[in-house]
């Protein structure tokens, strides 16, 4: 009777502990999957801010570009003001001149 006792304890025990093993599996297999899909997640996020990084820099690039080409224009611009000015001024001078004569 005791030996009795004694087995239906054990298999009590063992009971409990495949239990506890299949819940701490379970608890496993979901941790795995949660931190695949929390990995899946990161990459992603990963790839598309290096993509939109380098959208950025060809739009950083071609906006330097445009800036030094206006920089160019407006140089040649003031030159040409800087010129025409003088013209305006000798072309003046020139017609009083000819007024005075």
């Amino acid at each position: 009777d005791a030996l009795g006792g004694i087995i239906d304890t054990l298999e009590d025990l063992l009971d409990k502990a495949e239990t506890q093993l299949d819940e701490l599996r379970k608890k496993e297999v979901k941790a795995q999957d949660d931190y695949e899909l929390l990995k899946q997640s990161v990459d992603d996020e990963t790839r598309f801010a290096a993509k939109d990084m380098d959208e950025a820099k060809k739009g950083i690039a071609e906006a330097s570009e445009k800036l030094s080409d206006a920089e160019g224009a407006l140089t040649v611009a003031k030159k040409e003001l800087a010129a025409d000015v003088g013209a305006k001024g000798n072309l003046h001078h020139d017609c009083m001149s000819r007024a005075q004569s």
